[in-house]
């Protein structure tokens, strides 16, 4: 027995001493596989990231190459900016979604119960309902600011009432999209960039881009704001302290010599009566370079971004004083009025002497669903009216709308006669939408049920803006160094 024990007990040891050996040799060998899996995963991330790097340049490529493509066809860039659903039990459903970043689905349930039936857009980009303001500019800012190199563009606003045109412009929540002070408690400036719209964020990094380059470049920026209701232009900008104190009218310049429409200078008495013309009366104009020009427009340099949000602020509230004078409401004015808001932007090199005329120019439209077909089958928007409303007032929106949309047909048949002329609004974009300007829709529309029929219409629009073919945009050059 003792023998045995003695065998049994030499037997443990050999076990016990294999296995602390085996488990010392496992976790080395663990510690092995631990290292070489850890390098797998983080070679695999490594070519993950790299991937998805080497997707993002060629998704940015691909976006690039396609934007040169447009502009070399100079077709319309159209985007699309769903507003948010309205909350509550006067929402309804939503009938909007955007399963890709370029396409828009209408009704994709198929509720049968629906005023309208499925339908899909294609733009060249679908903001997503909750985007941002600074998303939105970011998708738009390289072509806004190419008009600082001698480009002419243009953004056109559309869609219907409450749809989100102004706010996507200005931006802000006082009247008209005015930024009101205190947007943020702890830095007011941060809050109320963060609500700035396209107009107010493009012109306020033109004064950026300004101010990097001084050292190369002398840049002199001004601006125009017209109103175009009931057919009948109004510059909100006479009246101002910046339009009396520092605005020139436009006159436009003739072949015989007479007037000149930069900066509206001409000799003695004359300016004078021009000027003083200028406020009561405003007639759209071609000029000796073909351009449409509204003379007797005032013309306001602006030296920075606050200096244009001054008068920007001061011009749309006179505005609503004035109509709150005459006893109408501001937002139903608001939404039958177009508002052309145009920065001319001229650029010299110190070096060569050579220099630059860009145009910037945003169009507030007036609301879409004013054209729209009445639910009893009328032609006019004028079915759509709610108690109150002033059936001439919406019949002369309607009228420009409806230009609009009967220049757009012109352009997309390649018709040789263009009515442009049929409307004050369609006759002032004549230069936007015939050739040498980069055109640009962003689309507003409602997600909400009860708006379907008037948001489809807004989308089939812009869906015939596509093919409309502007032509390639040139970089407009002047002067030369002597």
């Amino acid at each position: 027995l003792r023998t045995e024990a003695d065998s049994l007990r030499r037997e443990l040891d050999l076990v016990r001493h294999a296995s602390r050996d085996g488990v010392a040799t496992l976790r080395k060998k663990s510690d092995e596989w631990s290292r070489q899996a850890s390098r797998a995963v983080a070679t695999s991330l490594a070519e993950a990231d790299h991937l998805r790097v080497r997707l993002a340049a060629e998704s940015a490529m691909r976006l690039k190459l396609l934007n040169e493509l447009q502009d070399i066809r100079g077709t319309v860039r159209v985007y699309c900016r769903p507003r948010p659903a309205t909350i509550g039990p006067s929402g309804g459903r939503g009938i909007l979604s955007a399963p890709a970043h370029d396409v828009l689905v209408v009704n994709a349930e198929g509720a049968s119960d629906s005023s309208c039936p499925p339908a899909s857009f294609r733009y060249d980009r679908v903001f997503p309902p909750g985007a941002g303001q600074n998303e939105v500019f970011a998708e738009l800012e390289e072509s806004l600011i190419s008009s600082l190199d001698g480009f002419n563009v243009t953004l056109l606003a559309f869609g219907q009432r409450g749809a989100g045109k102004t706010h996507s412009l200005v931006g802000g929540d006082g009247p008209r999209g005015v930024p009101e002070d205190g947007g943020d408690a702890q830095s007011p400036e941060v809050g109320q960039r963060h609500h700035h719209g396209v107009q107010m964020q493009a012109i306020r990094q033109l004064f950026t881009i300004a101010g990097h380059r001084t050292d190369r470049y002398r840049d002199a920026l001004s601006m125009t704001i017209v109103e175009v209701h009931n057919e009948k232009l109004v510059d909100l900008v006479a009246g101002t302290t910046a339009g009396d104190e520092r605005g020139e009218p436009i006159v436009c310049e003739t072949r015989d010599g007479r007037g000149r429409e930069r900066n509206g200078k001409r000799g003695g008495t004359e300016q004078s009566s021009a000027a003083g013309d200028a406020r009561g009366r405003l007639e759209i104009r071609t000029n000796i370079d073909g351009n449409t020009v509204v003379q007797g427009l005032r013309s306001v340099p602006i030296e920075s971004f606050e200096d244009a949000r001054e008068i920007w602020r001061e011009a749309v509230s006179r505005r609503a004083d004035r109509v709150r004078r005459r006893g109408e409401d501001v937002a139903r004015h608001e939404s039958r009025s177009s508002v052309i808001t145009t920065v001319s932007i001229t650029s010299v090199n110190v070096a060569t002497g050579v220099g630059t005329e860009g145009r910037l120019q945003f169009v507030d439209m007036a609301s879409s669903d004013l054209s729209s077909p009445a639910p009893s089958g009328g032609a006019g928007g004028a079915g759509d009216l709610v108690p109150g409303e002033e059936a001439d007032g919406v019949e002369f929106a309607s009228r420009s709308i409806s230009a609009l949309n009967d220049v757009v047909s012109a352009r997309c048949q390649f018709d040789r006669s263009v009515p442009y002329r049929n409307s004050t609004l369609t006759h002032l974009l004549r230069d936007s939408l015939e050739a040498d300007t980069k055109v640009l829709l962003l689309c507003c529309v409602s997600p909400d049920e009860a708006d379907a029929r008037h948001t489809v219409g807004a989308l089939k629009f812009a869906s015939r803006m596509q093919k409309v073919s502007i032509g390639k945009a040139t970089k407009h050059c002047s002067g030369s160094k002597e």
